[in-house]
């Protein structure tokens, strides 16, 4: 067997009538395959990021496509570093990514969604100056190390804050408006979390930022894109500029290190000079005083 190994990311709403039996299914073929990774599964589906040996990853796609329900999934793959995971979860949750929607507000992807347009839309797009708005629905924190020129930022400090997104781009309701995430789990809710609102020309990203970048290497997307494993940014060519700053000092990086205060531990850019000093080093200042006393006052 090779040594190379590879990263897949892949997601599917598809109703899951017992998902608990499922949840040890995957973990057993996962166990048996050598894959290391989190897998998250729901009665509304399953979303994924595994690695393991090439070899292997291709058993586990080939056999997940016998799954009726599972039969067009789209992995995303990428080159493998052999240490992107620690271990193996496997999760029941009652959804695939928490969105802090309500049971009123909450919504099914395969009836309510914006638009899928490919890169290849999106880039024409671009290219033909088409007015339209680009919504980036991460949290703020894989906003900064790399995002799209001119996109908005959502602001939002993990996707729970969906609710609070509507209010903030009031303005764009009447506009043309694109939702990208990294890879499109997220979009698949936030697009149409925006259609549900009232926004009137609602898009989103076939495939995600990660999909656009493989096949428009260092075009449109300035800086790397945020993963959620041990490479923590993940680039497509060697001719990307740094845009991440540092929080402390404003230097360019694309470190991350944590807030300083232990009831936070937000994610934050902290370059290597900084680290030395990364006990105070605070994401805002309401953080500062709570390390200061001890006591929240958020």
């Amino acid at each position: 067997m090779s040594t190379a190994t590879t990263i897949i990311i892949f997601y599917k709403y598809v109703q899951i009538s017992d998902p608990k039996t499922f949840v040890a299914l995957q973990r057993e073929m996962c166990e048996k395959l050598g894959l290391l990774g989190r897998i998250l599964i729901a009665t509304e589906g399953i979303n994924g990021t595994l690695e393991g040996a090439t070899e292997s990853i291709a058993e586990y796609e080939a056999w997940m496509h016998t799954l009726p329900e599972f039969a067009g999934l789209w992995f995303k793959s990428s080159p493998g570093t052999g240490d992107a995971f620690k271990k193996l979860v496997v999760k029941l949750r009652t959804e695939i990514v928490a969105t802090g929607l309500s049971k009123e507000q909450d919504l099914d992807p395969n009836v309510t969604t914006g638009k899928h347009i490919d890169p290849d839309e999106l880039k024409r797009w671009i290219e033909n100056g088409e007015e339209f708005e680009i919504i980036d629905m991460r949290n703020d924190y894989e906003y900064a190390v790399g995002h799209f020129a001119n996109s908005k930022n959502s602001t939002m400090a993990n996707f729970r804050d969906l609710p609070k997104i509507a209010a903030k781009f009031e303005g764009l309701k009447k506009k043309k408006v694109l939702t990208v995430c990294t890879y499109g789990v997220r979009c698949e809710k936030a697009s149409g979390f925006l259609k549900q609102e009232g926004f009137e020309d609602v898009y989103q990203l076939n495939g995600g930022i990660g999909t656009y970048m493989k096949q428009f290497p260092g075009e449109d997307f300035l800086g790397s894109l945020y993963v959620f494993d041990r490479r923590m940014t993940e680039q497509f060519t060697d001719k990307y500029m740094v845009i991440g700053e540092c929080t402390a000092c404003g230097s360019k990086t694309e470190r991350f290190g944590n807030c300083a205060w232990h009831e936070c531990h937000k994610q934050l850019l902290i370059c290597f000079n900084c680290a030395k000093h990364a006990k105070g080093i605070w994401c805002n200042d309401d953080c500062m005083v709570g390390a200061a006393s001890g006591v929240p006052i958020r």
